[in-house]
């Protein structure tokens, strides 16, 4: 089931939480985390039932192995669960994830012919997955304490972040399901999960999907493409996937809200990132802090010296690509993020390093000496906006190329879309690409009703094609996050009837439901 679709809004969602407030209300709390493990399992076998025997057996065995940790007081034995829990788990998701990348592979090293299985990827499964293994971790590290299978099931089953996140961790989801007796609907998080997912529903339906038709044309006709239409299709995707899924999350968190729960906040302004290492703390946060966490600090994170610590990150993001999908263009694309990420974050610790001793050699010089107030005169702000600017478009530009390498196909394609970069003509656009910016229905109303010459000519289309795609830069470049809007947002009418109009348009505009983009990975 999706969150953008009228079986969701109109029927599940208000069943869901009517019902659970009647039990949670009447101090049942145990009925009322049933009756939110019963709509999650509606929820997610929605889109398969199969689905549900995956996710059951899985919940059903990683439980078992921390109950089984739990009862073992040797530290070798706890260590033992913990593998096999994360080769039974790893191993789940290798089988529906990687055989068939595996069997290719195979079959092109060794000329071998192997069938390729065809298995088809259960939703969610990379999400909760991790989640899983990083509650064996907790457990292990005696951090998690010992809950009951309900509570455990509730856990990593919870609809609004179960199937394209946030990688939720033990610490912050169990002491909250201990307040859910007695709880009761709150005006205030009401309201502020509703703006929640009223903003995440339009990033989603009104800026992601008309972002996405173009994208999926660019991608369709590549050898059609000039060098300003192949940068355009780059920074559309980048802008697409952003608005897809923080709109998710946006929405997840507002539905948990409305419930009573807090979510963490998975994106802070990427694209306000003034390098790369600051743009992997505000981009898809749960999923830097969980290999962070149980893959980075575990391998000696930067305590082993400059060199390891380099291997360490490289691994990382390798990995981080490979968990995104089954292909050599997410490993591709993992490379390139922590090439990056390693040399940005080496320079700045010598950077840092000399500064610091600058800073001694002064303070032990003549005639050197600080400001009053102990401090050395700032650089000019205008010096200090320049570069900063700079460093966001520097790092904007390179995400938005290595997103090329996420979107593509195949190595090949991503190659392709890059070269028509830089050698195809930077003229004009192909007005295939900007006609798909009309197909959406309000906005070829606008066009056709404000007088524009021609509205269904080159002129009126790129023009519209223009508007959304500055109104895109602009909000992801400017604007605060959507949690940030929801926190500063006073109870006024006007707000109240903006926002009412705004869901509104997201409702109407749900004649045409699309998947996220996250459920692929």
């Amino acid at each position: 089931m999706l969150f953008n679709s009228y079986i969701f809004i109109f029927l599940f969602f208000p069943m869901c939480i009517t019902g659970f407030y009647l039990l949670a209300g009447h101090d049942r709390d145990v009925p009322a985390r049933i009756w939110l493990i019963g709509f999650s399992l509606w929820f997610y076998g929605f889109f398969s039932p199969a689905y549900l025997i995956i996710m059951a057996v899985s919940i059903l065995l990683n439980y078992l192995l921390t109950q089984f940790m739990h009862r073992t007081d040797k530290k070798t034995g706890k260590r033992a669960i913990l593998i096999a829990g994360v080769i039974i788990n790893l191993g789940l998701l290798g089988y529906f994830k990687y055989l068939d990348f595996t069997i290719s592979n195979l079959n092109f090293i060794f000329k071998t012919d192997i069938p390729l299985r065809g298995i088809l990827l259960p939703l969610g499964i990379s999400f909760f997955t991790f989640q899983q293994i990083g509650f064996l971790a907790d457990t292990y590290r005696g951090e998690a304490d010992r809950v009951g299978f309900i509570d455990y099931a509730l856990f990593v089953s919870l609809f609004p972040q179960l199937v394209a996140g946030p990688i939720v961790t033990q610490a912050e989801m169990l002491p909250q399901f201990k307040t859910i007796r007695g709880r009761k609907p709150e005006a205030e998080k009401i309201a502020r999960g509703l703006s929640l997912f009223i903003l995440g529903l339009s990033k989603k339906t009104l800026i992601a999907d008309s972002l996405g038709r173009a994208v999926d044309a660019g991608y369709d006709m590549i050898p059609q493409l000039g060098g300003l239409d192949s940068f355009l299709v780059m920074v559309w995707y980048a802008l697409q996937l952003y608005f897809d899924f923080s709109g998710y999350c946006d929405m997840a968190r507002g539905l948990a809200c409305m419930l009573g729960f807090e979510l963490p906040v998975n994106f802070d302004s990427p694209y306000q990132a003034d390098d790369i290492t600051d743009f992997w703390h505000r981009w898809h946060r749960t999923l830097t802090r969980f290999f962070t966490a149980y893959v980075y600090i575990p391998l000696g994170g930067s305590r082993c010296g400059e060199v390891r610590t380099i291997v360490n990150i490289l691994i990382v993001y390798l990995l981080s690509g490979l968990w995104h999908g089954a292909g050599w263009n997410y490993i591709l694309w993992g490379a390139l993020h922590g090439v990056a990420y390693a040399l940005v974050r080496t320079v700045q610790r010598h950077m840092r390093r000399n500064k610091e001793a600058a800073g001694a050699t002064e303070k032990a010089g003549a005639g050197q000496t600080p400001d009053d107030d102990g401090r050395r005169p700032a650089p000019g702000s205008i010096v200090r906006t320049a570069l900063r600017a700079a460093g966001r478009i520097i790092t904007f530009l390179y995400v938005s190329f290595a997103w090329i390498y996420f979107r593509a196909e195949s190595i090949s394609q991503g190659t392709e879309l890059i070269r028509r970069m830089f050698t195809g003509t930077w003229k004009n656009v192909n007005y295939t690409l900007a006609d798909k910016f009309v197909e959406i229905d309000e906005l070829w109303y606008i066009v056709k009703f404000s007088g524009l010459p021609g509205y269904n000519f080159p002129l009126a289309h790129n023009l519209v094609m223009i508007a959304v795609t500055i109104a895109a830069l602009v909000t992801v470049s400017v604007l605060p996050n959507a949690d940030k809007c929801v926190r500063r947002m006073k109870p006024r009418v006007l707000n109240a009837v903006l926002l009412g109009a705004l869901g509104l348009w997201c409702v109407l505009s749900l004649s045409e439901v699309s998947t996220f983009l996250y459920f692929n990975f």
